[in-house]
């Protein structure tokens, strides 16, 4: 999911800009250092011993990660033009206040709970703008578009993945529950483009994402090491069209 937004952004002119190129790394960056700092936290909130050692490790592995993030960030607000770097900063700053929510709900154990999850896919999704605006590009209906076109991907993933966790107990309810999902995705989507913000063929990129859901609910993976291959097939195909059509 982190990679799709930042293919996406740099389809949609920042392939060019050598400030678009530095916000990959900075974005892996502090993905790491969430994924360093996050669990410690966690161990710290729910008073669980540790290995010693364990907590300097995550501090220190942290706090490299988020410095070299900051240095990368730097970078790319040094190299965008003088116009591009107040949208720059304005889709930055959302997209590090929600990661920040997120980190939080995380530490508090509510990763997974539909809001924190939400307000952490929709963050992850203006990865793409950002990349967009730091090349120059202005914030508008057609860069938001980057976003719900990533937006999209991550709630129909997310809906399907839960789905094939309840099928076989509930299959009906599981069912129906992603069908009616998909079903608000498409609504948004339709209205994202009804208002100018998506490209024509737009929904060319969908067309993989709609097979594997309905050939997936019909006959489900055997186990999670084939669900993953097949949605990392999917993400494939979505990001390769999605990123064609920009």
């Amino acid at each position: 999911m982190l990679v799709i937004p930042m293919v996406l952004g740099l389809a949609a002119g920042g392939a060019r800009s050598t400030a678009a190129w530095f916000l990959p790394p900075a974005i892996v960056l502090v993905f790491l250092a969430h994924h360093a700092i996050v669990p410690w936290a966690q161990r710290v909130r729910e008073r669980k011993p540790a290995l010693p050692g364990y907590a300097v490790r995550r501090f220190v592995w942290g706090t490299v990660y988020l410095s070299m993030a900051l240095l990368c960030f730097a970078c790319a607000l040094f190299a965008a033009g003088p116009a591009a770097r107040g949208p720059f900063l304005l889709v930055a700053g959302v997209a590090s206040f929600l990661a920040a929510v997120y980190a939080v709900a995380s530490v508090l154990g509510h990763a997974r709970s539909i809001v924190p999850e939400l307000v952490g896919l929709v963050g992850v999704s203006l990865n793409g703008p950002m990349i967009a605006a730091a090349a120059g590009r202005p914030v508008d209906r057609s860069s938001l578009g980057i976003a719900a076109l990533a937006l999209a991907y991550f709630l129909s993933s997310v809906s399907y993945v839960r789905a094939y966790e309840k099928l076989r107990a509930h299959r009906r309810a599981a069912i129906g529950s992603c069908v009616c999902a998909h079903l608000a995705i498409a609504a948004g989507l339709v209205g994202a483009a009804w208002a100018g913000a998506l490209l024509p063929w737009w929904w060319a990129a969908f067309i993989p994402v709609v097979v594997r859901t309905a050939s997936g609910l019909a006959l489900p993976a055997g186990n999670v090491r084939q669900l993953g291959l097949r949605e990392a097939w999917v993400a494939l195909c979505f990001t390769a069209i999605a990123a064609a059509i920009l």
